[in-house]
């Protein structure tokens, strides 16, 4: 049976820093805000919420077998039994409160009968009070009767439901709600206030009169004796109906008591008057005030607690539960968490809208290959963008294609600008809307601008590196041979059939080996800096160089290749975007990239290589295979709060990861003068052997170098 009623002898041990949401969706740095008030990127926010909201999406499905939509709005959660709204003020401590709340929501969807509450809307011939008390009651009855279920049906989401229970039932506030005087006089309010509240330690039924009653009557702990929703509505008319009864005795016996008291108050100030007249008798001694103290002991030793009939017998005698008022500022905090206790019952939610720069990331998010990844350590700790353009050839191809046609416009003075006099075409609009529609990295999202679509300016590096990759891939055309030895007279191998009449007579070396030597199989992973200050002749060559080794690669068999960029967005987040990978992308998904591919923004070394590693986008070397990294860059790592030696000594941490982790080569080329500061810098990330400064930023042919001797030896 699900745990759902908890007193004193009966508590929910749930760790609080435990979390359940954490087993499938990635905790990042940066926490995730309805209003979009954080430093967090918009995109990192989207990606966060996108994720969630696919996760509660199954999880919606595998409950209710129906697939149902799931939306963001408010800051709660509830169901209008067509789909379930999930609250958009998400972040990293709230996770499995929302989980939780979209769990109950999605069962609703499966175990209640929405007809049952309509019809009672509907036709409920009493008081509006008196429907909406009973309208209230059921919704709470009918939560705990569900919850029943799933608890029963599917175990694995417990812990989001008691997540969702401490946060709005079992907390502090609530306790001292349950233990304050004000909230303890029986009115339909406090019953209510107390009866929703009974999964709290605190909750003590014999605070109110009756409510030991009512607590019998609702029977939590056996609540799967109702089959359906119809008898959780009799249930509700019945407990409302008692309650009020309750009320109404309480208030005709405090009306007597007070009719009482004061017929006592007159006669005791006709007894006063006597006495001021008639003054102490003769006799009159202390034993009277003695007996008279006696009674007055003897009555409070009698008086029984409010709301002890009936209810849990204190085994060692003690007066009765805990009771304790509230200063104004425990006030203010009870009645906020009372409200939003009613609230999730209710199914009421603040109509508050998320952001509409986050909304519409989440609407442009749903079908990209985008996720993020937490890096940094310390005050260096942020999140790290992933773009898998790579996973996206159809999207690339048709933003391609549509800045390819505006580029021929330009070519044949035809384009159209925004400030032009002659009107624009319809085929113009069209294209300029495919790419001002795509939403991508940092490096693709000059396109987004009108006046920048159509603009192809390393056209020609990339024909200059496809020529520059044919001459590299016909010299590792040997890479494809393989020679075989044959070596005979052994004395273990194969049977050489040649040398079998020889056998016997002391002759045993009749057997053959053959060795075949060829080279290995091995994999480049090619990741270039894209800062600003690669520009000019820098990132020219960077863009040779990425054409000419696809090229050459795609020449190879057993030779594979990946091109990551490294850069930041505007809120300096750093970003990996892996723009191709020859096992699943045509040479032609490369060139087309590198085309339009522009550096920019900052130079985020050891965050984005950290993020490459935990994703697992690093192809680490093996037996069968050798796995190479080349990195091209021009400087120091610095992004936001990345910097310094700090930085310097991180880049250089997750450098040696690579190298032992992952036995990967690294070869790393610094676009610049050996003489400079910085190179100093970059052969204390990388390592001196591994370090080699290019001064002429044109000189693509190193490079080449380099790699025809590593992949040349066997």
């Amino acid at each position: 049976m699900a745990i759902i009623f908890n007193n004193k002898k009966r508590k929910a041990k749930v760790e609080k820093d435990h979390s359940y949401a954490g087993f499938w969706l990635d905790r990042g740095a940066a926490n995730v805000t309805l209003d979009g008030r954080s430093q967090a990127s918009s995109v990192v926010k989207a990606i966060k919420l996108r994720n969630y909201q696919k996760a509660i999406g199954n999880f919606v499905k595998i409950l209710s077998q129906k697939d149902v939509p799931v939306y963001f709005k408010g800051t709660e959660s509830y169901t209008d039994f067509n789909h379930v709204t999930i609250a958009g003020n998400i972040n990293d401590k709230n996770f499995d409160v929302t989980a939780g709340l979209a769990l109950h929501e999605a069962s609703h969807l499966k175990h209640t009968q929405k007809e049952v509450l309509t019809d009672f809307i509907s036709n409920y011939e009493g008081s509006h009070g008196d429907k909406m008390e009973i309208k209230d009651m059921l919704n709470w009855i009918e939560d705990r009767r569900i919850d029943t279920i799933v608890f029963k049906n599917c175990p694995g989401y417990k812990g989001y439901y008691h997540k969702m229970y401490d946060h709005y039932f079992r907390n502090k506030d609530i306790a001292k709600m349950l233990k304050s005087p004000k909230y303890c006089t029986p009115t339909m309010e406090n019953f209510f206030a107390h009866i929703i509240n009974m999964m709290n330690p605190a909750y003590d039924s014999r605070r109110i009169v009756g409510l030991t009653e009512i607590t019998k009557l609702i029977d939590v702990n056996n609540i799967s004796r109702l089959k359906d929703t119809e008898a959780a509505l009799e249930l509700a008319k019945k407990v409302v109906a008692r309650i009020n009864e309750i009320i109404e005795e309480a208030q005709s016996q405090e009306e007597e008591e007070q009719s009482g008291a004061g017929e006592n108050n007159e006669e005791q100030e006709e007894q006063e008057e006597q006495d001021t007249q008639s003054g102490p008798g003769p006799d009159s001694s202390d034993e009277e005030e003695e007996e008279e103290e006696t009674e007055s002991e003897g009555s409070e030793g009698d008086e029984e607690a409010p709301g002890a009939e009936g209810g849990t017998d204190d085994e060692e005698g003690n007066e009765g539960p805990e009771m304790q008022d509230l200063t104004p500022q425990e006030e203010a905090k009870v009645q906020k968490a009372l409200e939003e206790a009613k609230q999730q019952v209710n199914q009421q939610t603040n109509k508050k809208q998320i952001a509409k720069s986050v909304s519409k990331k989440i609407i442009q998010l749903q079908d990209s290959e985008v996720d993020f990844v937490p890096v940094g350590e310390g005050g260096q700790k942020t999140d790290c963008l992933i773009y898998r353009l790579d996973k996206e050839v159809h999207k690339i191809a048709a933003v391609t294609k549509a800045n390819e046609y505006l580029a021929e416009l330009r070519d044949k003075d035809e384009f159209r600008s925004y400030y032009s006099k002659e009107s624009v075409t319809q085929q113009q609009k069209d294209a300029q809307k495919v790419v001002k529609g795509y939403d991508g990295p940092a490096g693709l999202n000059r396109l987004s601008y009108n006046n920048r679509g159509g603009i192809m300016e390393n056209v020609e590096q990339v024909n200059e590196g496809l020529q520059l990759g044919a001459m590299l891939g016909r010299k590792l055309l040997t890479r494809r041979e393989s020679r075989s030895l044959e070596t005979t007279r052994l004395r273990s191998g194969r049977i050489d059939n040649k040398r079998l009449a020889h056998a016997g007579y002391g002759i045993e070396n009749i057997f053959s080996q053959i060795h075949i030597e060829k080279y290995k199989k091995a994999n480049i992973h090619l990741t270039i800096d894209a800062s600003g200050s690669m520009g000019g002749e820098r990132w020219k060559n960077s863009i040779k160089m990425a054409a000419a080794i696809g090229k050459a690669v795609s020449m190879i068999d057993g030779l594979e290749l990946q091109v990551s960029m490294r850069e930041t967005d505007h809120n300096d987040t750093p970003v990996v975007s892996i723009i191709y990978d020859s096992r699943t992308n045509r040479l032609g998904h490369l060139t087309s990239l590198l085309n339009i591919y522009d550096c920019n923004s900052m130079t985020p070394e050891g965050l984005c290589l950290e993020a490459m590693l935990k994703k697992n986008l690093l192809t680490p070397s093996n037996e069968e295979c050798d796995s190479y990294l080349i990195n091209i860059c021009d400087g120091s790592p610095g992004c936001g709060n990345y910097g310094g030696r700090n930085a310097l000594y991180h880049t250089k941490k997750q450098v040696k990861r690579i190298n032992n982790e992952l036995g990967i080569n690294h070869v790393g080329f610094f676009f610049g003068d050996p003489d400079r500061y910085g190179f100093g810098q970059f052969k204390e990330m990388y390592g001196a052997k591994q370090s080699k400064a290019l001064p002429d930023a044109s000189n693509a042919t190193a490079i080449a170098t380099h790699m025809n001797k590593e992949l040349m030896n066997k």
